[in-house]
């Protein structure tokens, strides 16, 4: 069954550890995608999606500008963060890893992520329409998508962390035929 990834109420989020001992947390406001989920055969599932690296949004204008700049994600020259699953294996009932081809920065690394299902409803807004919810969960290191800046600062202590949590919160629909 093919479900369309609805991008208003759909949030892809990041944080990364800001002097190693707190958080700094973004999220992109443009994604798009579709899904194939087969509950039956949940192997057979499949995921394809791409964001627009110039919808990032942390509330400060300033880092906003320098997460779009080369030193970051570089968005002029790659206006899209890509994901395409390549493995999809059910871990419980309503959960499942999915793996994957992330593309961030011309790069593609396979990277993973923990998907827990949330459930569906029909929507309250239109008769033949139906949304699913699902939460997926995943690390990424950014040097392997060339992401390198930093400032050390003093007894040795990085301005950022490398390791990025990825978390989406996806609301997806489909019409009844």
């Amino acid at each position: 069954m093919e479900w369309s990834i609805d991008p208003y109420h759909t949030l892809v989020e990041f944080s990364v550890t800001h002097l190693n001992i707190n958080l700094v947390k973004g999220r992109f406001s443009e994604v798009q995608g579709t899904l194939h989920l087969d509950t039956q055969e949940p192997e057979k599932s499949w995921v394809k999606a791409n964001v627009k690296t110039a919808s990032i949004y942390t509330g400060i204008a300033q880092r906003d500008e320098h997460l779009r700049s080369p030193d970051f994600f570089d968005a002029q020259r790659y206006p899209t963060i890509t994901f395409e699953s390549t493995r999809v294996r059910r871990t419980s009932a309503k959960s499942c890893s999915v793996t994957g081809n992330l593309t961030l920065r011309g790069i593609t690394r396979t990277v993973s992520f923990q998907v827990e299902f949330r459930g569906y409803s029909r929507d309250p807004m239109a008769d033949n329409n139906w949304k699913l919810g699902m939460n997926a969960v995943g690390v990424v290191d950014r040097r392997l998508f060339d992401m390198h800046w930093n400032q050390m600062l003093e007894r040795g202590i990085s301005l950022l962390g490398f390791e990025t949590r990825i978390e989406l919160d996806i609301e997806a629909f489909k019409f009844e035929e």
